[in-house]
């Protein structure tokens, strides 16, 4: 079966194919257009069935017509196919972009989704994590408050076990006692019925004649009743008699022809000798003496054997005893139970007197100060209270003789203002170069060294002239025997230049002055001299008695007369110390080395130091593993004079501090525990003392004065972070405060970052960084790290970052005055106050103040300024306008409008 399509069927039968599809449509055949086939003998019968005449020649189209149209049939499909596959394509696409489109959106929505619950899980476990902390600060609080609840139950139990102990033990002596008394009242009724039964033998047994004993010689007693005349026959008194426990045998009846000894018949006399217990053995009527009855072992006593009572013999009473009034010292830190104990009265009295007082204090809590003085007070007691750091160590003269005594180098200390050369100068003596190693070339700490010059020995001392290193300045002249004041020709005495002269003076060690930078051009050595002089340092060669010496770092003029004065003034004094003794001396400077440990500087003063040495310095002790010189050679031992680097502390003492040589390790070790004991209970009351009540809180909050930065300062060494601390607490803090949680020696360590974490602080570092992952802990944090090597660097950004916090000032300026000349009244504004703008400008909208009399009527603003029937945004001086006050109606002619504006200034540091 053949087919064909219709735009072929058509060109054979001449018609055209919209002719052709109407035909075979009528048919019944499927055909939509030209494109489509049908079967050809189908076709073929519809077309002739319908009876179509073949065309005439005149209308037939030609063969040329013929095939125009079907080319053009043939490109209308193909464009007709072309569009249907363009549109099905580009609805494809379409359907491709909606997907992709719906997939990025819930791509980026599931991203969002997950960043969003990322997000809410990390704070979530930020959160759990903070309340865990807190928690753990919870219990450790509760845990270290149980412990010392538990402390003070402890010692009460203790107490109450004494207590105890001392009653059950004047009980057991009381017990004793009277045991002993009924034992002596037992052996006395004993022998007294133990008489009644000799009597009665006696008086039974026949009586002999006595010879008469020769002159001068004493009868001898025959008995007991010889001893003694005979007893009352009347019954004694009850209670006054003998007390008989035992009842004695019964006597047997006489022979006929014996009689008593009282001569009468059938009746006897029975005498008791209530002593003859008490008589000694031999003794007459006592047993185993002369008339007594036979020996008998002594009874034995029973009980506690008292105690003898010594005689004291009371010393005088001084004649002011009762006027004088002591005066208490007690320790800054102590307890309730030492406070009670200095005070003379009893810990429940002092707890009491807390309670009244608002405090509750355990037994064992150490008190303020404050809390110590206000106790005193109360009780009418006078006291001192001594802080750890008031007790200085007087020097020990420990009475070496003058044949021990050796020379010993002289200590020289280099004193100065801030860059006049000091660190030049003495890196000119040691020919080194010290200066370069300085940050900014300024001296960050003390150095000590030691130079030879013709084989005589100087230890010389750097201490920095910058203003925020006095303690260390002041440290350096207590330790020296000669200071040297260097001033600059060219710059004169500046303020650190006189503070080194206090320093020297307050020490009282000599003193010479150095004129440095004569070679400087404008150098003035005389300016300085006479700017000295007002100082009370007279030259020498103006007839005083201080040595001035012109030198000069950089050309090292005059260095030859400096060394030889320095030599003249120590020979003068004759410096000497015992080199065979127990070391002691000075921590000059210390650090921690994070591969060595704790390094301290010392400079010995007496004896020698050898490694191996036991030493104790404050709180800290240590025992020397090694010694090491200025020039870092390792040394055995130290003589007097020598400074040295020594390892082996348990940490870092202050600078400042001494030390001595003890017998061992243990002694050593409980000396310093004592001392950091005594430092921890100080530091303890004194953050008790440091509490704010509710009162206090609100009081702040309404004021606006509850704000404050805390910081965390590390250095590298104890005399810059000293420096340091000192410098930030001169700051101004009546409104913001600058408190700082912990300072310690050595890099910043990962405990120091979550420590400022909790506290919400800010590390500064001095000379440090950060050490393993501390860095990693503090971005991860969010804790500030500073690094800094120049001290004032850090203050001024600390000082900035104080000024920032405090809130602006708010500053009043007046911009305008007008006069109220005339009242219109409107029923819809209300009063119109016509007024006269006599200064300044007045704007819609500005602050104005009322002024009446003088006084100060209302403050409002200006609701509605016109000029002339207008709304006018500002009015000029020396024009008219009519205002309109907010909330305010009662103007009157006469009335002053002051026009003002106000404005937010910021505000800086005030002391």
């Amino acid at each position: 079966m053949a087919e064909k399509r219709v735009f072929e069927i058509a060109k054979q039968h001449g018609l055209s194919s919209k002719e052709v599809v109407t035909r075979l449509k009528e048919a019944g055949l499927d055909a939509s257009n030209a494109a489509s086939v049908v079967d050809a003998d189908a076709a073929e019968k519809a077309l002739s069935n319908g009876g179509a005449a073949s065309p005439s020649p005149k209308s037939a189209p030609s063969k040329r017509a013929q095939r125009a149209a079907e080319e053009k049939a043939q490109v209308d499909a193909e464009k007709a196919a072309a569009k249907a596959q363009a549109a099905e394509e580009k609805a494809a696409a379409k359907v491709q972009a909606a997907a992709d489109k719906e997939a990025a959106k819930a791509l980026a929505d599931e991203e969002k989704e997950a960043v969003k619950a990322q997000a809410a899980a990390d704070k979530q476990t930020a959160k759990l994590q903070a309340a865990a902390d807190k928690e753990a600060a919870k219990l450790q609080a509760a845990a270290a408050k149980e412990a010392e609840k538990a402390k003070a139950e402890e010692e009460t139990v203790l107490v109450a076990q004494a207590r105890a102990d001392a009653q059950a033990e004047a009980d057991a002596n009381a017990a004793a006692a009277k045991a002993e008394e009924e034992t002596a009242q037992a052996a006395k009724a004993q022998a007294a019925a133990q008489a009644a039964s000799e009597a009665t033998a006696t008086a039974a047994a026949p009586t002999t004649p006595t010879a008469k004993p020769a002159d001068g010689v004493a009868p001898a007693a025959d008995g007991p009743e010889a001893a003694k005349p005979p007893a009352d026959p009347d019954k004694p008194a009850p209670g006054k008699g003998p007390r008989i426990i035992s009842r004695p045998e019964r006597p047997t009846r006489a022979s006929k022809g014996e009689s008593s000894p009282g001569g009468g018949a059938g009746k006897r006399r029975v005498v008791i000798d209530s002593q003859a217990a008490r008589r000694g053995p031999g003794g007459p009527g006592g047993p185993g003496g002369p008339g007594g009855g036979p020996m008998r072992r002594p009874t034995r006593r029973r009980g506690r054997r008292r105690r003898e009572v010594l005689e004291e013999v009371a010393a005088p009473i001084a004649e002011d005893a009762h006027t004088r009034t002591d005066v208490a010292r007690i320790r800054s830190g102590s307890t309730v139970k030492d406070v009670a104990e200095y005070l003379g009265v009893g810990t429940p009295d002092v707890i009491k007197k807390l309670m009244s007082l608002g405090e509750m204090a355990t037994l064992t809590q150490s008190l303020p100060d404050e809390a110590i003085q206000v106790l005193a007070d109360e009780f009418d007691k006078k006291i001192e209270i001594v802080h750890a750091a008031d007790e200085v160590e007087e020097a020990v003269d420990y009475g070496d003789a003058d044949e021990v005594l050796q020379t010993r180098p002289p200590v020289v200390v280099i004193m100065g203002h801030v860059d006049h050369g000091k660190t030049s100068l003495l890196d000119a003596i040691r020919e080194t170069s010290v200066t370069e190693g300085e940050a900014g070339g300024i001296t960050q700490h003390i150095g000590a060294y030691q130079v030879a010059i013709d084989g005589y020995p100087i230890t010389f001392l750097d201490t920095p002239g910058h203003e925020a290193f006095t303690a260390m300045r002041a440290r350096g002249a207590q330790v020296t025997d000669i200071a040297v004041i260097v001033v600059a020709a060219d710059d004169g005495v500046k303020p650190q230049t006189k503070e080194a002269v206090d320093h020297a003076k307050a020490a009282g060690v000599p003193m010479l002055v150095a004129v440095n930078k004569i070679d400087k051009e404008g150098a003035d050595p005389t300016r300085a001299r006479t700017e000295m002089t007002q100082l009370g340092l007279q030259p020498s060669d103006w007839g005083g008695d201080i040595e001035f010496v012109d030198v000069s770092a950089k050309t090292g003029d005059g260095l030859a007369d400096l060394l030889e004065t320095i030599q003249v003034v120590a020979d003068l004094q004759e410096l000497k110390a015992n080199p065979d003794a127990d070391a002691s001396g000075v921590v000059i400077e210390s650090k921690l080395d994070p591969g060595r440990g704790p390094v301290v500087t010392v400079l010995i003063q007496r004896g020698t130091l050898e490694v191996g040495d036991a030493l104790v310095a404050g709180a800290h002790w240590g025992k020397v593993r090694a010694m090491h010189d200025y020039a870092g050679d390792k040394v055995s031992d130290a003589v007097p004079g020598e400074p040295v680097e020594i390892l082996g502390f348990d940490g870092v003492p202050d600078a400042g501090e001494s030390f001595r040589v003890v017998e061992n390790d243990r002694t050593a070790r409980t000396q310093a525990g004592e001392r950091a004991h005594r430092l921890k209970t100080e530091m303890l009351a004194r953050r008790s003392g440091r509490k704010v009540s509710f009162e206090d809180v609100f009081k702040r909050a309404q004021t606006g004065e509850v704000k404050g930065i805390q910081l965390v300062l590390k250095a590298d060494v104890s005399g810059s972070l000293e420096a340091f601390e000192d410098e930030i607490a001169k700051l101004p803090q009546q409104e913001i405060q600058a408190n700082i949680i912990h300072t310690g020696v050595g890099g910043i360590t990962e405990s120091d970052v979550m420590l400022a974490s909790a506290s919400d602080a800010v590390v500064l570092g001095f000379n440090v960084r950060p050490v393993g992952d501390a860095t990693a802990t503090a971005e991860r944090e969010g804790v500030e790290i500073r690094a800094y090597s120049i001290i004032y660097k850090a203050l001024d950004d600390l000082r900035d970052a104080m000024q920032g916090l405090l809130e602006p000032e708010e500053v009043e300026d007046t911009i305008g005055t007008v006069e109220v000349r005339q009242i219109f009244r409107a029923s819809r504004l209300g009063n119109i106050a016509g007024s006269y703008v006599t200064d300044g400008v007045v704007r819609r909208g500005s602050k104005v103040r009322l002024v009446r009399d003088g006084t100060v009527i209302y403050d409002t603003t200006i609701g509605s300024l016109r000029r002339v029937n207008e709304d006018a945004r500002e009015v000029a001086a020396g024009f008219e306008c009519g205002i309109v006050l907010d909330n305010f109606q009662d103007v009157k002619e006469g009335d002053v409008l002051e026009v003002y504006e106000t404005r937010h200034v910021e505000r800086e540091l005030t002391v």
